[in-house]
């Protein structure tokens, strides 16, 4: 196999590290990019990788999807820099935010689905044939009925991206919705418009209660809503931790069964229906 990249937003903690964990261990071929926010938790992480696998073709770079300069910073970076042809794409960070951008979007909608959308588009033009993009969305998409979450509420990307004053609409589960319609319209239009053979499928970690994420929701909820959610998430199938879905989610890049792939909801590997809403083609 020739030496190629592999960049992972987000891959400093988490399911991030861990799907680079078993990424750099495949193969020394494989070159991973963390594109981490934090400058120096992703050096840290950058060096613990090469470490615990061996593998010295570990990489960091900032990068902040809460603004669009840092993502154009970054593939420029990322085009200047000396890296192996650009192999896949892991679109993993995420944030349950309560803000804005610096670009003046609505935050978990700007950072979870806008930042990757760019860092996506301009990176494909880097991107090898035979290349691989994973767009990492959740199971909150279309939440079970009896845990503690609303589904999501799509009206329009402005809305999201602009809302207005007392807005309800859940933002996590509708930024992660937002990942599928992205994945199923993108891996349509790149087939069409295209000669590249790339492909762009969703993936969904399950209910993670080792995650940073829940960290978001406070140190009462934090400690109560996961262990709750777990209890019913294990009871339906859905529960997981970053050991496993690292580890199914690194299989997408690695994969040979994955090579020809595409325009798919993979859960913890596998092939499933994301909700009847996700293949709204207007929506998307």
């Amino acid at each position: 196999m020739e030496k190629r990249t592999v960049v992972i937003t987000g891959g400093n903690t988490g399911l991030g590290f861990k799907c680079a964990q078993n990424i750099a261990r495949k193969s020394k071929d494989y070159q991973v990019l963390i594109a981490c926010r934090n400058r120096d938790k992703a050096n840290v992480a950058k060096e613990n990788l090469k470490q615990e696998t061996g593998n010295p073709h570990i990489y960091a770079h900032e990068l902040d999807l809460a603004s669009l300069e840092s993502i154009r910073n970054f593939y420029k970076a990322f085009c200047d820099g000396n890296f192996p042809p650009l192999y896949a794409l892991v679109c993993n960070a995420g944030v349950h935010g309560n803000g804005m951008t610096k670009d003046g979007f609505e935050e978990t909608f700007g950072v979870n689905h806008l930042g990757h959308y760019l860092l996506a588009n301009l990176l494909l033009n880097q991107m090898i044939n035979e290349g691989r993009i994973v767009f990492v969305t959740s199971d909150m998409h279309d939440p079970p009925r009896f845990l503690p979450f609303r589904k999501p509420i799509y009206k329009s990307a402005k809305l999201l991206a602009y809302p207005e004053r007392n807005d309800k609409t859940p933002r996590y589960s509708t930024s992660k919705f937002c990942n599928i319609l992205c994945t199923y319209e993108m891996s349509n239009r790149l087939s069409a418009e295209t000669e590249k053979q790339i492909t762009i499928n969703a993936f969904n970690p399950g209910f993670m209660p080792d995650t940073g994420l829940v960290e978001a929701l406070g140190p009462v909820a934090g400690m109560i809503i996961p262990r709750l959610i777990s209890l019913f998430a294990s009871l339906i199938g859905s529960g997981s931790n970053v050991e496993k879905s690292g580890r199914a989610l690194a299989d997408m890049i690695t994969d040979k069964q994955y090579k020809s792939i595409t325009g798919t909801y993979n859960d913890r590997g596998k092939i499933i229906k994301s909700s009847k809403a996700s293949y709204d083609k207007t929506a998307a």
